[in-house]
């Protein structure tokens, strides 16, 4: 029921019978309006989000949230972001493939946030990418190694 009205859940006011959004989505948004990183935490699931990521994402950076649309604007994306106060971004996922196999395939996960979602935040936003490839192949010492270099990495993010 949300997504159909999907240009008036974030208007300031809503038409007469245009849902409000869930609580737990307004917050979400108020949430993404205040932060200054954004870190994604999750398994890449088939090369690309778990389901409970992609419908955050698509319940969450809405029009008037997320970006607006000016039909003039010059941008690439033809939106103009309105989350500049994000300033990095940071991804930790684990994949069942190897490297190369999740890059042949397109590695959607990476592709969504850094050419859909960044383009939202501020222009200068750098985007951490850390993921434990071949999970089932890895030791118990190579998840290990991987926990401590994503907690050295982010430490200080």
């Amino acid at each position: 029921e949300e997504r159909r009205f999907y240009d008036d859940i974030a208007a300031a006011e809503r038409a007469p019978g245009v849902p409000a959004p869930r609580p737990e989505v307004a917050a979400a948004m108020e949430d993404l309006r205040w932060a200054s990183a954004l870190v994604f935490v999750y398994p890449t699931w088939w090369f690309n989000f778990p389901g409970a990521m992609k419908s955050f994402v698509d319940r969450s950076f809405l029009p008037g949230v997320a970006f607006a649309r000016v039909g003039d604007d010059p941008t690439a994306t033809g939106l103009v972001p309105l989350l500049t106060n994000i300033e990095k971004v940071g991804v930790v996922t684990t994949y069942g493939a190897p490297r190369h196999i999740a890059l042949l395939a397109g590695d959607n996960g990476r592709q969504m946030i850094s050419r859909a979602l960044r383009p939202l935040f501020n222009p200068w936003c750098p985007m951490v990418w850390m993921g434990l490839y071949g999970i089932h192949e890895t030791s118990h010492g190579d998840r290990i190694d991987f926990l401590d270099a994503v907690e050295a990495r982010f430490r200080d993010f």
